[in-house]
């Protein structure tokens, strides 16, 4: 492993509570990061588009505002935004140019973690149409995990996902539609948060999936919980949206005493790697050493049926409309998008939209049963320990399976209403990150990180970082 960065891996808890101090300026901090990224990237390609003089700005303004002792929760925190989450003035094309528009207003999230003082640095990458588990386009080219480049750092929030453990910022925006954010999380060793539907706002029409959650995406559990309180509730641009308390703060000790979590090694019959395995049961044990009652349950649960549901969910509500937007702008799109819409709209052909309904209904009831005398759930982010790089060429085998069913994230996002944390657990044998996702009961959003600090307590993993080129800058005193 690389020698930390001083700078590069500093959490955003860390640099506010150095701002408040007057140790560090978020000018400073912002100038090294954007050094960073210009000596980093080039090795990673996480990065669509640096925002140097917009963070300057931003930093220059959070400097004096710490001056005079401003309490905003963010305040001079660096942030990468992905790039689907529009930001006023700057083109969005979700990794396919033919579709690109500039917003003149900020998404939701982006307004709001604007307002708490945060610092846009940079705008990350994403596959085509966000939808992809690698991060790979015609318009920006692969994003490399910073673990081992051979490797994805997962998608669709891989270019995140791989700024995060590349050290360019504390904090990043993710989405989640199928994973989006817990598989970046898993194979990039960060934590993500696919919270339950409607807590975070959104815009429409997307937000009107209730598979999706826009997200927080940082190094740490307390650096999630920070952004997270700061994106989420009701908000006048989405009706959707729900009022929301903030996640509050477990105790540092990270005991669970009285506590139940779930073990489920396959949720149901995925098959899953040995590492993953491995890891996942380590990280048991040390939840039950930390005073947790670890009851092994597995769902009755198929990976084929998850799959056909899931890609009838996406042929009734997302492939037409990515069809459509194709030949209106007589688009190109890679292999991946074009097999993706067919496979959709060919199994949402024999599986009505109302039979989706019927058996996402019968899945929340077994979750629901298995979580009924427990506090939490945890089990595998992904069956695969790792993934190639590039996009595969075949998006479908022989059988009819679609390379998504290495994917563990889908059925949580069919269980809608229930929070899943993505923590990390160690590492496979080429040594890209392994992670774990704990769920909870609908909208129990406190349990699910009470065991994630529980996770974090007892095998911290923040100060473990890639094998990537580090400058020899130290930090010093404002």
């Amino acid at each position: 492993m690389s020698t930390p960065d001083p700078y590069a891996y500093l959490s955003a808890t860390d640099l506010t509570a150095q701002f408040r101090r007057g140790r560090l300026r978020p000018s400073e901090v912002t100038e090294h990061l954007l050094a960073r990224i210009a000596e980093v990237d080039p090795s990673v390609n996480a990065i669509t588009e640096v925002l140097t003089d917009l963070a300057r700005t931003h930093a220059a303004d959070a400097d004096r505002r710490w001056a005079v002792g401003d309490p905003a929760p963010l305040l001079g925190v660096p942030i990468v935004l992905k790039e689907k989450h529009e930001l006023a003035g700057h083109p969005v094309s979700q990794g396919v140019v033919e579709l690109t528009d500039t917003p003149d207003r900020d998404h939701p999230i982006v307004e709001r973690l604007l307002a708490a003082g945060a610092v846009p640095i940079a705008r990350s990458a994403v596959p085509e149409f966000c939808a992809a588990t690698v991060t790979d386009s015609r318009q920006w080219g692969v994003t490399r995990n910073p673990w081992n480049s051979e490797c994805t750092p997962g998608g669709s929030s891989g270019g995140s996902g791989a700024a995060l453990a590349a050290g360019f910022a504390p904090l990043a925006t993710g989405s989640d539609i199928g994973g989006s954010t817990r598989i970046p999380s898993c194979y990039c060793g960060v934590v993500g948060y696919k919270a339950p539907y409607g807590v975070v706002p959104g815009l429409h029409p997307s937000t009107m999936d209730w598979y999706r959650s826009d997200s927080a995406m940082a190094r740490t559990v307390e650096d999630v919980r920070l952004m997270h309180n700061v994106i989420a509730g009701q908000h006048p641009r989405d009706q959707l949206s729900i009022p929301s308390r903030p996640v509050g703060r477990p105790p540092r000790s990270g005991r669970l005493d009285g506590g139940t979590v779930v073990l489920s090694r396959r949720l149901g019959d995925y098959p899953v790697d040995s590492d993953t395995v491995a890891n996942l049961e380590e990280t048991a044990s040390v939840l039950a050493a930390a005073g947790a009652t670890i009851v092994e349950r597995e769902l009755p649960w198929r990976a084929d049926e998850i799959m056909e549901l899931a890609f009838a969910h996406y042929g009734h509500i997302l492939a037409p409309g990515m069809a459509e937007q194709i030949v209106r702008s007589n688009a190109e799109v890679s292999p991946y998008i074009t097999q993706f819409i067919e496979h959709a709209l060919a199994v949402a052909s024999r599986v009505g939209l109302l039979d989706t309904f019927r058996r996402e209904t019968i899945m929340r009831d077994q979750l629901s049963a298995v979580l009924a005398d427990a506090d939490a759930l945890i089990a595998p982010v992904s069956a695969r320990s790792s993934l190639p790089a590039e996009a595969p060429t075949t998006s479908v085998d022989g059988l009819g399976r679609h390379y998504w069913q290495d994917q563990m994230a889908v059925p949580i996002n069919i269980n809608n209403r229930c929070p899943a944390l993505a923590v990390p657990t160690g590492f496979a044998r080429n040594g890209v990150p392994t992670g774990l996702q704990i769920v909870g009961g609908p909208y129990d959003q406190e349990a699910v990180f009470r065991v994630g600090y529980a996770v974090e307590a007892h095998r911290p993993w923040a100060q473990v970082t890639p094998p990537l080129p580090t400058d020899s800058r130290t930090i010093t005193a404002a």
